[in-house]
């Protein structure tokens, strides 16, 4: 039987995004169905009560913003993908992340975080507002409006609490994890031991 995978993910995540763009490989290579999990970050971390990311001195120097600057360049000539480092201060990220849970509801989560990872990941263009936010909607082929109305809505809300639970109950402590079986593989690094996993079972 053709594995099932859930790929939990945030916005404001480089490695997310370089997670993302080997989905279609896993999908190719193995026949997996992916089901795209957005969740923001901060309330996952919020959630655990722990959080890798404080204001002082970083807990390991895997954090360390000038590393994952390096670190996430190679990833991305490794894959032979493009990739910027976005200003993180342009964004409000939870309510970015809360649009991709709001496409989720849609069922179209896929569609709009291709464009929105494009925009953020590529092109290094944060969206600053609903508008812009809208627009990258309107480019992946969802109703724009709609979809913003949509990040505010209760039905958003209630998914983005369950995704976050789930994520809790599967093991999950950061972004990009990757849940099959009942085993997490933690980290786009991770894909490697996840493809072995795939092919042993």
């Amino acid at each position: 039987m053709p594995p099932t995978i859930d790929f939990y993910f945030s916005i404001d995540s480089r490695y997310s995004y370089l997670a993302a763009t080997q989905i279609p490989v896993l999908e190719r290579e193995f026949g997996a169905t992916v089901n795209w999990r957005p969740l923001g970050l901060s309330a996952l971390l919020a959630a655990r009560g722990a959080t890798p990311f404080s204001t002082g001195l970083r807990v390991s120097g895997q954090y360390e913003h000038d590393y994952r600057d390096i670190d996430t360049r190679r990833w991305a000539e490794f894959y032979g993908v493009k990739i910027t480092t976005p200003d993180w201060r342009q964004g409000d990220w939870d309510r970015i992340n809360l649009a991709a849970v709001a496409a989720a509801v849609e069922g179209r989560c896929r569609a709009f975080v291709t464009a929105l990872y494009d925009a953020v990941m590529v092109q290094g263009a944060v969206p600053k507002d609903d508008a812009a936010l809208a627009r990258i909607a309107g480019q992946a082929g969802l109703d724009g409006t709609r979809l913003v109305a949509g990040i505010d809505a209760p039905a958003t809300a209630a998914l983005h609490r369950a995704t976050i639970e789930q994520a809790r109950q599967a093991g999950v402590f950061g972004v990009p994890s990757f849940v099959t079986g009942g085993e997490m593989f933690w980290g786009n690094d991770r894909i490697l031991l996840l493809k072995r996993r795939l092919c042993v079972h």
